[in-house]
């Protein structure tokens, strides 16, 4: 009876081992899918990176590409303020002259002249240079 119990505990003990082996190589199985599904996660996800990756490129170059143009629209619009500011410059050294002709000529004729739509005229200049220079310190910042 004593070897019929050894062999009885012997065979308890190897279904016991191939229990458990049939448990880990299901475990092995699960975590060998789940390993797999985790890879192709990762190829997705690194797909899509390098697909972000290749929008910000192209936004960053459109990005340098718009702020070069808006420099050189920003340029183009100081060389004409700049130029309308020395136009002006010019007529305000011109003025004085003219003043003085207008003057003598009203002395000499007490006629009705409209001279002031040429101030309103160059009010609206300095009204409007204002409103571009405002302009272009709202595109500076």
């Amino acid at each position: 009876m004593n070897e019929n119990g050894t062999v009885q505990q012997l065979s308890k003990a190897l279904n016991q081992l191939l229990d458990a082996y049939e448990t880990l190589q299901e475990e092995a199985k699960n975590l060998k899918e789940e390993n797999t599904t985790l890879r192709e996660e990762i190829d997705d996800l690194e797909l899509r990176n390098r697909g972000l990756d290749s929008r910000l490129c192209a936004l960053n170059d459109t990005t340098k590409h718009n702020s070069s143009e808006m420099d050189t629209m920003l340029g183009r619009i100081e060389n004409i303020l700049g130029s309308t500011k020395s136009d002006e410059e010019e007529t305000i050294e011109e003025e004085p002259q003219n003043i003085e002709i207008e003057e003598e000529e009203q002395m000499e004729a007490p006629t009705e002249e409209n001279t002031s739509p040429d101030k309103k005229e160059d009010s609206n200049n300095d009204i409007d240079l204002g409103r571009m220079q405002s302009l272009l310190n709202g595109f500076s910042n």
